[in-house]
């Protein structure tokens, strides 16, 4: 779909953007934040511009529920997109510091649930998550989480749709379209 190379290609160069004008992604590794509104205000600047998206809201409450999905959209097809989004700082290189990433992946698991249970078959579901800072050194012990995620998405791989080099380690992004 054009509006997912899109969001793929706006967040590489916004991303970019931001670590080369202000360090920002060096900041979040340094800090080791995690700031998912970020990507939901990101997302909806450009999803707001897209010549395809006729409505679009964050924060909406998923269909008889008291839950919110971080993002939706709809196209002038008619087809409605569902979005949640998370940023997780990883504790690699940093002892006693940083929540575990183990937390990180059992809320995006959750969510991966919840779009699932919550969202009719014919909705456009999606994850968008950010891992960060990942060394070479940690990649082995990333790989068995994320074959977690894509267990939990029932896809067979996935892999960053960004890699972003900043302070001495890579700021990583995921986006998963649902195959359910």
């Amino acid at each position: 779909m054009i509006i997912e190379a899109d969001i793929i290609e706006y967040l590489e160069k916004r991303l970019v953007l931001m670590e080369n004008n202000y360090g920002y992604l060096s900041y979040l590794i340094k800090e080791r934040f995690a700031n998912e509104k970020l990507f939901q205000l990101e997302i909806m600047r450009m999803i707001s511009l897209h010549s395809d998206v006729v409505e679009y809201l964050p924060e909406r409450l998923y269909p008889n529920s008291t839950q919110k999905c971080d993002f939706w959209f709809k196209t002038k097809d008619g087809e409605e997109s569902w979005m949640e989004i998370k940023t997780r700082p990883t504790n690699y290189r940093k002892i006693k510091h940083a929540k575990a990433i183990t937390h990180g992946i059992d809320g995006i698991i959750n969510d991966i649930d919840r779009l699932r249970e919550k969202l009719p078959s014919d909705a456009v579901k999606y994850i968008l998550f950010a891992f960060y800072p990942v060394y070479p050194e940690s990649s082995q012990f990333l790989d068995i989480h994320l074959e977690k995620i894509c267990n939990s998405a029932k896809i067979e791989r996935c892999n960053p749709i960004i890699e972003t080099e900043c302070s001495n380690g890579t700021f990583q992004v995921y986006l998963i379209k649902l195959p359910f």
